[in-house]
């Protein structure tokens, strides 16, 4: 940020308030200096220093407090992808490297959540909650809680390629989000299906989706299934007790349970079977069974071995907030 924002009438205290208060609620390192290139010890902020010791006594300490809260760059910011941004009055890009905000600006872009795209907003963030480890489960719902994370209702993979190639050009997202296309693809993360009948084959069109995403600008910022979709991550007993709840029939209630242990008795390539023969009931149940799936022992969940996908998937996402 540029020091003389901080000097005089040039902006309003309750933007860089504002704006201090956000960077350290989302983790985001603040960086004050007169050069964005200064190395780390020659770097000065002299309005910045004038403009907090005016500040009343009780405002100033809680700025410092902000500022220390802030005022550190994470170890992995580099292997991450971590991207500066570069908050004046004017554009310094064409001399520094950096995406250029106004202070305007830049308060509304620190107070985005993390936006996480996917195919159905209730259905597959029901799905996302659930298969997640207990650990991860409880941070991404604390940060949901706290509005620093949401899902977005995708609408299916060739909406989602045209989200992603609409507001990866700059205008269109300064016209339809607000704020330049290097935002969009900061504060954006998207899950979709493989929908694949093998592990190497993905559809065409979660394939175009990955290169959309790709050519945008966004590698570290999707995440395709590893398994054809949601349903391939019912755990076994899971699918069986649907099964107990929703047939009735006794002939078909059997039927069915043969057809799951068929279906247990495969190896990886079960994780692409296609699940439309089997009862619609798992289709989605993730989240029309919610009150019997929030009860799913953790262990049928690590037995079906989808924690260590979804511990990367949430470590990347926690690495893009």
């Amino acid at each position: 940020m540029d020091d003389a924002l901080f000097a005089g009438g040039t902006a309003r205290d309750l933007d860089r308030l504002a704006l201090l208060r956000n960077l350290a609620l989302r983790r985001h390192t603040l960086i004050v200096s007169t050069s964005p290139d200064a190395p780390w010890g020659a770097r000065r902020s002299p309005d910045f220093d004038i403009w907090l010791a005016a500040l009343p006594d009780r405002l100033r300490a809680e700025v410092a407090m902000l500022r220390e809260r802030s005022d550190r760059v994470s170890v992995n910011a580099v292997v991450r992808g971590a991207a500066r941004v570069l908050v004046s009055a004017r554009d310094p890009s064409a001399e520094h490297s950096g995406c250029w905000l106004s202070l305007e600006d830049a308060v509304r872009a620190v107070a985005q959540p993390l936006h996480i795209i996917v195919e159905h907003q209730i259905h597959d963030a029901a799905f996302l909650r659930r298969v997640m480890p207990p650990v991860w489960r409880k941070k991404l719902e604390d940060w949901e809680r706290r509005g620093e994370l949401r899902y977005e209702h995708g609408g299916g993979l060739p909406v989602m390629t045209a989200m992603v190639e609409f507001f990866c050009q700059d205008d269109k997202a300064r016209l339809a989000f607000g704020l330049p296309a290097e935002l969009w693809r900061l504060v954006h993360f998207l899950v979709y299906d493989h929908d694949g009948d093998c592990a190497d084959a993905p559809s065409q069109g979660s394939r175009q989706l990955e290169g959309a995403c790709d050519r945008a600008g966004m590698t570290n910022h999707h995440h395709r299934l590893k398994r054809r979709n949601q349903e391939s991550y019912l755990p076994i007993k899971a699918m069986r007790q649907i099964v107990d709840t929703e047939i009735s029939d006794p002939a078909n209630h059997k039927q069915l349970i043969e057809k799951i242990n068929v279906y247990a008795a495969m190896g990886a390539e079960k994780h692409f079977e296609k699940l439309e023969d089997y009862p619609k009931a798992f289709k989605n149940a993730f989240a029309t069974a919610a009150s019997s799936a929030s009860s799913w022992p953790e262990d049928w969940f690590e037995e079906d071995g989808a924690w260590p996908e979804m511990t990367n998937l949430a470590e990347r996402i926690a690495s893009a907030m």
